[in-house]
């Protein structure tokens, strides 16, 4: 299976990751015009599309683990 995200072009986000059998591009079938196929092995929900065709992942903070309670 090849990992695939699909991408809004309004947005230039990715909106989901699917995997298909054989590399797909473009429109995939059955969605609407403005979201695109790319193949990426990387790729998450929420990343940024790139014009030279990279995606950039979004940043998930983790919160500071707390110290001991005084007092």
């Amino acid at each position: 299976m090849i990992r695939h995200c699909i991408i809004d072009t309004n947005t230039n986000l990715v909106t989901n990751v699917v995997e298909y059998e054989n590399e797909r591009t473009g429109v995939p079938e059955g969605l609407e015009s403005h979201l695109i196929c790319v193949v990426s092995e990387t790729g998450e929900i929420g990343g940024t599309y790139n014009a030279d065709g990279t995606i950039t992942n979004p940043v998930i903070e983790v919160p500071p683990i707390p110290g001991p309670i005084q007092e």
